[in-house]
């Protein structure tokens, strides 16, 4: 459909910066040990199936542990640089030890407000990889008590708006059974993934190892990509569309795609004879698209929100 102006442009490229923020507590050493094998193994799959239409992916690695109230020695590692070149990035994650930990919530929030402040390309998507098996401080655990050195500025909704006014895509990974156990952790971690395009993966290490790791954390990448692709180039058409409504905008846009022959990864994730990860490419779906557009018009209302406190409060 050339010339059509209701039909943005699908030629540019595709840049991707990807943050892994990665749990160091004391029981994520067989998920840090995965982690390194992916980056053997997998970081070029990515390049090669990501629909980047000639862009570039880069990659930096962020540890968190817990707050000194609870004994650790740091709470937040941030001092690594992105990097296209998979051996650095090998090393990044070799000088990650699991140790500590405390009680049950980590300084997530810490992390991921870490990620925030990376330096991001100023053309590229922003996607953050969560792999935890714990819930952050704040969120109402039973028994939490939120460290009195963590921000108090630094909330489980702040968190979640920056997220959303920054464009930047959270997919959480989280490890099995512990991240279970506890009442709050999924559900909170499921919505805060959807809020931003991304997804909640369950990960269940011990039922298949390091391969099963490969493909959460690859099928993470190129989902998430393919969601910022799509999103960043239907973005103005979608609020423009608003006034519309969330269902009549999912309807045309999903027809749209189809019509282009749109297509995108998707992550599986299964518990039938056993639990695996699989990730595959195919039509885009129309719950994508749901998604796609109600993450755009939240993004919009965030927008919205902070400008309109920003006026009151200067």
């Amino acid at each position: 459909m050339p010339g059509n102006p209701n039909v943005p442009s699908n030629n540019q490229p595709v840049n991707v910066d990807v943050v892994f923020v990665h749990d160091a507590t004391g029981s994520q050493q067989p998920y840090i040990d995965d982690a390194r094998q992916f980056v053997n193994n997998r970081i070029r799959d990515i390049q090669d199936q990501a629909i980047m239409k000639g862009g570039d992916a880069r990659y930096r690695v962020i540890a968190f542990r817990d707050h000194r109230e609870q004994g650790d020695l740091w709470t937040v590692h941030d001092s690594n640089p992105f990097t296209k070149d998979s051996g650095v990035l090998r090393r990044q994650l070799d000088a990650l030890v699991a140790s500590g930990g405390g009680d049950g919530p980590e300084a997530q929030l810490d992390a991921l407000d870490a990620a925030l402040r990376s330096s991001w390309r100023r053309d590229a998507k922003r996607i953050v990889i969560l792999i935890t098996d714990s819930p952050p401080h704040g969120i109402g655990e039973r028994g939490d008590v939120v460290p009195a050195s963590h921000p108090g500025a630094l909330t489980p909704d702040s968190i979640r708006q920056s997220y959303k006014t920054t464009k930047t895509l959270l997919t959480v990974v989280g490890c099995n059974p512990t991240i279970c156990q506890y009442e709050r952790a999924v559900g909170w971690y499921t919505i805060f993934a959807k809020e931003t395009k991304g997804k909640y993966i369950s990960l269940h290490r011990p039922a298949g190892g390091s391969a099963v790791t490969d493909r959460a954390l690859v099928g993470s990448v190129l989902h998430a990509v393919d969601s910022q692709r799509i999103a960043d180039r239907w973005e103005d058409w979608i609020m423009d569309q608003s006034h519309r409504g969330h269902d009549a905008i999912v309807r045309d846009l999903h027809s749209k795609l189809a019509a282009e022959g749109e297509e995108c990864h998707e992550v599986d994730c299964t518990e039938h004879g056993g639990h695996d990860v699989k990730y595959a490419r195919g039509p885009i779906s129309r719950a994508r698209v749901d998604n796609i557009v109600g993450s755009t018009l939240r993004y919009q209302e965030a927008t919205q929100s902070s400008e309109l406190a920003d006026i009151i409060f200067g």
